[in-house]
């Protein structure tokens, strides 16, 4: 179907340039932080429908759902918890309980993440065409001609509510790339998907900008959360609170503590309609602050439990 390679002319060599320039700026994620107190959501994902038509050499449902996975982790935005080889890290700490395995260095049960919004993909265009078409024929040899050709991928990205199933959110993301002047012959037989040989080619350009698209797209989509000062612990009469310096905790400063509020639904659809906060039922003067966590000792108050809200309540230098 394919003629054998042929030199290609320096001409074609620096029109190709934009190209494989393109595919290596678009792995260079660039995100805006959280906002300032914000808690990264914790997010899984899953793996991708591929309903482009596009039947190569990869497998492109798990191999976009990866690059998915590393964009997220990469904007230090997320918290990414682990689904899709969940199985085999509950198979090891099952095997960590089994008598022939020694007792020291044994994870914790019960310390696995909770995933708060799932994140599932599916796959509508991945082609490339002009100078030669590629598709089916990616599976052994794609050439091209000196016309030049252009890459496409699009992904629809839905972001699902863990906690009452619903959709959040649902986006398309889509993008192109081009070439001024094609490879004279390229062969993708020993490309790896996601690999750097992968991402210097037009559709490795299209693929690595609609991640990037889709990862803005969750960032927009997914409320954010802000952090809010609790008690974590209370041990040996004193009170830990949920947080040390970084979260501006200060020796002399109090806290109003809060008990336990109402979250109030309507009673027909079961619709969230309000979370009415609990009366005050206390206060803390900060004594100690390290880098994690601070200490604090009861001003008024009694019987304080892990999980109870504070308020700020101003400043009091401790005695």
């Amino acid at each position: 179907m394919f003629g054998p390679p042929r030199r290609i002319p320096g001409l074609f060599v620096l029109g190709l340039l934009p190209a494989l320039l393109a595919g290596c700026a678009a792995l260079v994620g660039s995100y805006r932080p959280l906002p300032t107190g914000a808690v990264p959501p914790a997010v899984a994902v899953s793996s991708f429908e591929n309903c482009s038509g596009f039947a190569g050499q990869w497998e492109l449902g798990t191999g976009m759902a990866d690059l998915l996975v590393s964009e997220l982790v990469k904007s230090r935005n997320f918290v990414v918890v682990e689904r899709g080889q969940l199985g085999r890290v509950v198979d090891e700490i099952e095997r960590q309980r089994r008598k022939w395995f020694r007792s020291e260095g044994r994870v914790d049960e019960g310390r696995l993440r909770n995933a708060r919004y799932l994140i599932r993909g599916q796959i509508n265009d991945f082609s490339q065409v002009g100078g030669s078409r590629i598709g089916m024929a990616l599976r052994n040899v794609a050439a091209f001609g000196g016309g030049g050709c252009r890459a496409r991928v699009a992904i629809t990205l839905t972001i699902v509510d863990v906690e009452t199933g619903e959709i959040a959110d649902s986006v398309l993301c889509s993008a192109t790339a081009a070439a001024r002047a094609a490879y004279a012959s390229g062969s993708y037989r020993n490309v790896t998907f996601g690999g750097d040989a992968f991402f210097k080619t037009p559709l490795g350009s299209a693929t690595a900008q609609a991640i990037r698209r889709g990862v803005r797209a969750i960032l927009k989509a997914v409320p954010k959360i802000a952090w809010t000062p609790m008690i974590a612990d209370v041990a040996d009469g004193r009170v830990i609170l949920n947080g040390g310096k970084a979260r501006g905790f200060r020796v002399g400063r109090l806290y109003a503590v809060r008990g336990e509020g109402r979250r109030v639904t309507d009673p027909a659809t079961g619709e969230l309609l309000a979370d009415i906060a609990g009366p005050i039922v206390g206060t803390l003067r900060v004594t100690d602050v390290q880098r994690d966590i601070a200490y604090a000792e009861v001003v008024r108050g009694r019987d304080f439990h892990r999980g109870q809200r504070l308020e700020p309540a101003g400043d009091q230098p401790a005695k």
